[in-house]
């Protein structure tokens, strides 16, 4: 399956007051709406807040709460996250935000939406009227390794060692070993092939993910066009057939686009932004074109071709090319999104205009292959 993971919490600030705001997702609506779905904390609604057309899917949380999970909680919390996103998509076309993503207050969420307005807009429109669809293929695994049991040359090993005790047959247990296995992946890699050839045409795009344990054949996410779900339901019942019914395929949807487009806003550290200023020897109100300038002036005097006797002159050199590349993304962030021409504008380093500026990306999840 390939709903967003619950590994890694993407929390930003944690407020002083323990009370922030998460976000769930973005929709294009100036809708001062109010859903009727519990969300991370069921006392507090969930609600978006809207700026020039654009709206965040949010309600209220302790953004320390969502340290720190166990299993369960994180899993709790996960549901809600996908609850909330799924009866919003009943209304609108939403973008999904990275799990556990939290700003400090309105201001924040507000600041999100003039700040990535271009980029939500522009991603929002490439995913309305479409949806993410996830289909699995499992098969019984007791009755797979009976049949490769029974082919050659796997049977005719197997005959050879009856009887005789695991010490004397360490190497042939361990070929034995090596066969079944690349007979069940020859076996996962055709079936997985068929699956995809027969889906890959109807759907928009395709990600193959990784198999979550050996039951699953092949995992699939696919965003398909709103018009097309009777078309998939049709190509499954076409897939069942030429499977024979031996194999069980599940189709969970329709879903946001979590796999193929999803929100990430962080906040960079003031301490690791002053830290790079300091590093370029640059001042609180800078322009890009003046950080890439002190970078360049700094990396021709630093750099390891240029004093191979220098201790530690690799380290160096990384450290004012991650300083660079720190600060030319906060300049990115901070420079009008309509402009091409970042060099024109300042980059501001001071502590309030570092914690009030977000980096934003909207990332697709990689798959298997």
């Amino acid at each position: 399956m390939t709903s967003p993971s619950f590994a890694s919490p993407d929390t930003t600030s944690p407020t002083p007051t323990g009370i922030g705001h998460y976000i769930y997702g973005i929709i294009l609506s100036d809708d001062l709406a109010i859903f009727e779905v519990d969300g991370l904390d069921p006392a507090d609604e969930v609600h978006t807040v809207v700026a020039g057309g654009l709206g965040v899917v949010t309600s209220r949380v302790d953004p320390n709460s969502l340290h720190g999970l166990d299993r369960a909680a994180a899993v709790r919390y996960l549901s809600a996250h996908q609850r909330v996103l799924e009866a919003v998509m009943r209304d609108y076309p939403v973008l999904p935000v990275k799990f556990g993503t939290t700003l400090p207050d309105e201001g924040a969420l507000l600041a999100l939406l003039r700040q990535g307005d271009q980029l939500l807009r522009t991603t929002l429109a490439a995913y309305t009227g479409k949806q993410q669809r996830e289909v699995v293929v499992l098969w019984e695994l007791k009755q797979v390794f009976q049949e490769i049991a029974a082919g050659e040359p796997i049977a005719t090993l197997r005959a050879q060692i009856a009887g005789l005790s695991p010490d004397e047959t360490v190497n042939e247990r361990i070929a034995l070993g090596q066969l079944v296995h690349a007979a069940l992946q020859q076996r996962r890699g055709e079936i997985g092939a068929q699956a995809i050839a027969q889906l890959r045409d109807m759907a928009d795009d395709l990600i193959v993910n990784p198999s979550m344990d050996d039951s699953m054949v092949v995992n699939l996410a696919l965003l398909l066009d709103d018009a097309r779900e009777s078309d998939l339901d049709a190509q499954l019942d076409t897939l069942d057939a030429l499977f024979g019914g031996r194999l069980q395929i599940r189709c969970v949807g329709p879903l946001p686009p979590y796999s193929f487009a999803t929100l990430e806003a962080h906040v960079l550290p003031f301490a690791a932004i002053d830290a790079a200023r300091q590093q370029l020897g640059l001042a609180e109100e800078v322009d890009a074109a003046e950080i890439k300038r002190a970078y360049r002036q700094l990396a021709a005097q630093a750099h390891p071709d240029l004093n191979p006797s220098a201790e530690h002159a690799v380290a160096h050199m990384e450290a004012l090319t991650g300083a660079y590349q720190l600060l030319s993304a906060l300049a990115k962030a901070q420079a009008p999104a309509a402009s091409d021409a970042i060099n024109d504008w300042p980059c501001y380093l001071d502590r309030a205009a570092v914690e009030r500026t977000l980096l934003l990306a909207v990332v697709r999840q990689e798959g298997a292959n």
